[in-house]
């Protein structure tokens, strides 16, 4: 079991969803740091190391809130469990699959792997996390309305004293 002292904010969603844009829009909105899962190349959620992570939190132990977020954040429950809110970032994959390939100078190796069995894994590992989500938002909506969405959303269901 994950030991968690400040209450955490967990957004997962498939890679290119906008996750890690949506997660620092809120940290900034609310002052708390980000830890990303860096999980994008795992082939599962057992890439994750727990471990890692936990040093990563306790780093951050002083925060009154900490934004996680990655594609397997959902898919482990030890984080899922320690998450005071939780949020699925929901991206058709035909956008998300398109916004990792610009990012790249070249595409292939991201649409062979998709193509090779991403899908599948998609369908197996990530997906789900948004029927486990407390929160689920659109990825094509603009980041200003989602982040603020999320924050209305956190001051919703409170922990902490609004900042």
């Amino acid at each position: 079991m994950m030991r968690v002292l400040p209450p955490l904010l967990v957004i997962g969603g498939p890679a290119g969803a906008g996750k890690s844009s949506i997660a620092d829009a809120v940290a900034k909105r609310v002052d708390a740091p980000v830890v990303g899962l860096d999980d994008s190349a795992g082939e599962d959620q057992h890439s994750v190391d727990l471990n890692t992570l936990q040093d990563r939190l306790d780093a951050h132990e002083d925060a009154e809130l900490v934004v996680v977020e990655g594609v397997f954040a959902l898919a482990l429950p030890p984080i899922r469990w320690a998450a005071r809110w939780t949020v699925y970032v929901d991206t058709p994959l035909d956008i998300s699959l398109a916004r990792r390939a610009l990012g790249l100078d070249d595409p292939h190796t991201v649409l062979r792997a998709y193509l090779d069995g991403g899908r599948d894994a998609h369908a197996r590992n990530i997906a789900p996390g948004r029927q486990l989500a407390d929160l689920v938002v659109d990825g094509t909506d603009p980041l200003p309305d989602t982040a603020e969405r999320i924050y209305h959303f956190i001051l919703n269901r409170p922990t902490i004293s609004p900042w």
